[in-house]
């Protein structure tokens, strides 16, 4: 299991490279593990989530209490 953290984001390539040379199975937050060469993800589109964070700031930059915003999670998968 790789951890969803900035660093180990921005080194899809070289962790999923790197787990194929050393034949370990690695499972992943994002699909874009997986498009890189790892074997697995498991969780949402980091880009919808990115996508959701902007609508949640729209809404509050246009006056809505975040205490009154339901709880989302990305749907999609890729």
């Amino acid at each position: 299991m790789i951890d969803p953290d900035p660093f180990f984001n921005t080194r899809s390539e070289f962790l999923a490279a790197a787990a194929l040379r050393h034949t370990v199975p690695a499972i992943y937050q994002y699909p874009e593990f997986v498009a890189a060469g790892g074997l697995m993800s498991y969780g949402g589109s980091i880009t919808d989530s990115y996508r959701l964070v902007g609508n949640y700031a729209g809404r509050i930059l246009k006056g809505e209490k975040p205490m009154d915003l339901p709880v989302q999670q990305s749907a999609k998968s890729s």
